[in-house]
Order: structure tokens, then sequence, then C-alpha cells
């Protein structure tokens, strides 16, 4: 989408990344390939978008599980003698859980 609204076409970014052919592009804009990261770096500069954006679905799901996991490791921590070391864990986490829900 981005490099078909700049109006590059795919031998062209073949050409920024030195590659020898497009075919590699062709695969990872149609999702048949895992971008590299060099890939991925070079449409964040080019393009001026987030890397994020490649993989919005994948985040949401790893961040629906990170919020799973955070949620019952709380309880877990607050079971065991609380010092400040643990407090600040517990704090951390519970701040964590906040930003991620919102």
């Amino acid at each position: 989408m981005y490099r078909k609204r700049s109006g590059l076409i795919q031998e062209d970014i073949a050409y920024i990344l030195d590659l020898p052919d497009y075919s590699n592009i062709s695969r990872y804009e149609k999702g048949q390939r895992t971008p590299t990261i060099e890939l991925l770096l070079t449409y964040h500069h080019l393009f001026d978008i987030p890397i994020e954006t490649f993989f919005e679905q994948e985040s949401e799901i790893i961040k629906l599980r990170l919020i799973e996991r955070l949620i019952q490791l709380v309880p877990e921590l607050k079971k065991d003698q609380i010092t400040l070391k643990s407090t600040q864990r517990i704090q951390f986490l519970e701040d964590t859980i906040k930003r991620l829900t919102r």
C-alpha cells in the first residue's frame, strides 16, 4: 500500500535493497514470505511508517497474551511476603496492565 501510494514499483524497492530481482518484494507484499529486518527498516525510513504497522495482527495477539499472563502473575506475587522489591514489581505490573488495556 505504501509503496503503491508513493508511485514506486517493486523493481525500485529491489534496487534500493540491492536485490538481484523483485520477486522477493512481491512475496513480501503478498504475505508469502516474512519480511527481513532490512526490508522493514527500509520501509520504515523510506515511507516514514512504524514497523509495528507490518505486524498489527501479531502484535494484538501478543498483547492479549501478555495482559493475561500479567493478570495471573500479580496475585501470585501478592501471596508472597510483601517487601519493597515485590511492591515495586507489583506496581510496575499493575501499571503495565492499565496501560495495555486502555
